[in-house]
């Protein structure tokens, strides 16, 4: 450190309806947004523009913390705060494609991090509302070394490649060879571009785009388009947002295969995860859970008496 003072920051585990601290644990990071801009370093003019950040996280976060600079992971937790990892940074600034849809969310800007967890989770105090800050309260500093010291190492895994953009006329080319019809493949593609648009528009000017919204325009397009028919929805089932069924429904044949919880848009889809779950305990036949805000996709298969997360698209 070469005489340097070693600085302590927080930083948010998510906003209270996203959680973004399995992924930070995870892969070795902490990262903020947005980051759909480009690196900071290249695009200063724009991250630094106090009209359209306050307070300006991005540059405190790529200018002011250094290596060996401590780090606490925090959820509110009533009047006070859950400090879920605590750590200490190991590398420079980065900007990393991967992160580009976390929950929702562009977090591009990711800073590496070997966490600890801690070994009780006592709520702390001293720790302010916001994404990302500086902490100078010497008690809470003082707390946070006992936290470091006695807190359990969470090795990193690998962060994954990027995933690469599918060319509209390489995803037909990809359908027919599953056995698609060409002009059933072209309609599904051409589905595609019409979500993006409307999901482009919200972005921009439907700030209020309430949930049942995102189910009708931008979610039940997309079923329809991948062949399933009318008959085999219901829509409001039994407190089910979507229920699919094998074959059209009847009172009789009423057991339903995959179950969707829908989102409003850009609303995270954590929350979504436990009350699907808890909707196919009641349903046996159930196999498959999808959570999906319109434009973000969760998967999940069972496994006896677990979900596992097979696609997030």
């Amino acid at each position: 450190m070469d005489g340097e003072e070693m600085n302590y920051w927080q930083v948010a585990a998510g906003d209270g309806e996203r959680d973004y601290s399995k992924v930070f644990l995870d892969y070795g990071v902490m990262l903020i947004g947005p980051g759909d801009h480009g690196k900071y370093f290249e695009k200063k003019d724009y991250y630094d523009d106090k009209d359209r950040y306050k307070p300006n996280d991005v540059k405190y976060f790529a200018e002011q913390v250094k290596e060996g600079d401590i780090v606490v992971l925090k959820k509110p937790s009533g009047k006070l705060w859950e400090v879920v990892a605590v750590g200490t940074v190991t590398g420079d600034y980065k900007h990393l494609p991967a992160f580009d849809d976390v929950e929702g969310w562009d977090l591009q800007h990711c800073r590496h991090v070997g966490w600890k967890k801690p070994k009780d989770g006592e709520p702390m105090a001293g720790l302010a509302r916001g994404t990302f800050k500086r902490i100078d309260k010497k008690d809470t500093i003082q707390r946070i070394d006992e936290l470091l010291k006695s807190g359990v190492i969470k090795p990193p895994e690998q962060i994954p490649e990027p995933a690469e953009k599918l060319d509209d006329e390489d995803l037909i080319d990809d359908l027919i060879s599953h056995g698609l019809r060409p002009k059933d493949a072209e309609e599904f593609t051409q589905t595609i571009q019409r979500i993006r648009r409307l999901v482009k528009w919200y972005y921009a000017h439907g700030k209020d785009v309430k949930e049942h919204e995102t189910r009708t325009f931008l979610i039940i397009p997309l079923l329809l388009a991948l062949g399933w028919s009318e008959q085999r929805l219901k829509i409001e089932w039994k407190n089910v947002d979507i229920a699919f069924f094998k074959s059209p429904y009847t009172e009789k044949d009423n057991e339903c295969i995959i179950i969707l919880e829908s989102k409003k848009l850009r609303a995270g889809l954590s929350p979504a995860e436990g009350q699907a779950k808890g909707y196919a305990d009641k349903h046996p036949m159930c196999k498959k859970l999808i959570v999906s805000d319109g434009c973000c996709y969760k998967l999940f298969e069972r496994n006896g008496s677990d979900w596992d997360t097979i696609r997030h698209i």
